[in-house]
């Protein structure tokens, strides 16, 4: 396990695209974010998530995933997740029920915005599509798991072949900036769920504004 900020710490990175799986905690509380596939030969991301919560003394309030493709979202990792966490309320965007992997029926849907709470400490999630339509944005303790969005290009690795329109991603980026402008909260902290990009010090919203800009990275 490794501690990328206060209460965000990284259990492990999974299967071939190295999708991290992710341990966030507060005063005894926490909650597991991605519930990535793994080999059936290899030990599945709740092995890791329960030995960090034995060893930390923590109570599984939630199981989380930022959008529903398959390298992030597995019904047997989450089954596995709720063998070990029975207690843990599985909180997905609604449009996972769309997904080829069916979600839980008992899981806590939200729509557009849901406040969660570890110990009394806001856990915020919010419905912004610009990589997959299920992508969900979790705001902890002044961090931000962005997920699989591309930063700094309004452009998307998908959208050759599963795109999500234009006007779309331009929505999502302004619903980001309006959900810090009215809530007056401070985002200093971004990183990615791959665990390949971690920004600190962040202009939130100047990132925000950069993102619409029309950008070939790849």
């Amino acid at each position: 396990m490794q501690s990328w900020f206060d209460g965000v710490h990284l259990l492990g990175r999974y299967n071939p695209l190295r999708t991290g799986c992710w341990l966030l905690e507060h005063q005894g509380e926490a909650a597991i974010l991605e519930m990535p596939p793994t080999p059936w030969w290899r030990p599945s991301p709740a092995v890791a998530a329960q030995a960090a919560v034995e060893r930390m003394g923590l109570r599984v309030k939630y199981l989380l995933c930022t959008h529903s493709h398959m390298d992030h979202y597995s019904r047997r990792t989450l089954s596995e997740m709720r063998r070990a966490f029975p207690a843990a309320t599985v909180c997905l965007h609604e449009s996972f029920q769309a997904s080829q992997q069916t979600a839980p029926a008992d899981s806590q849907w939200i729509t557009d915005e849901s406040e969660l709470n570890l110990s009394g400490e806001p856990l915020l999630l919010v419905h912004a599509p610009k990589h997959s339509t299920s992508d969900t944005m979790v705001i902890f303790r002044g961090a931000i798991c962005t997920g699989d969005w591309e930063l700094n290009t309004i452009r998307s690795v998908h959208d050759s072949w599963t795109p999500v329109p234009r006007s779309i991603k331009l929505k999502s980026i302004d619903r980001m900036i309006d959900f810090v402008q009215r809530r007056n909260y401070h985002i200093h902290r971004v990183y990615s769920v791959h665990a390949n990009d971690r920004r600190e010090q962040v202009d939130f919203v100047g990132l925000m504004h950069d993102t619409r800009v029309d950008r070939k990275f790849w």
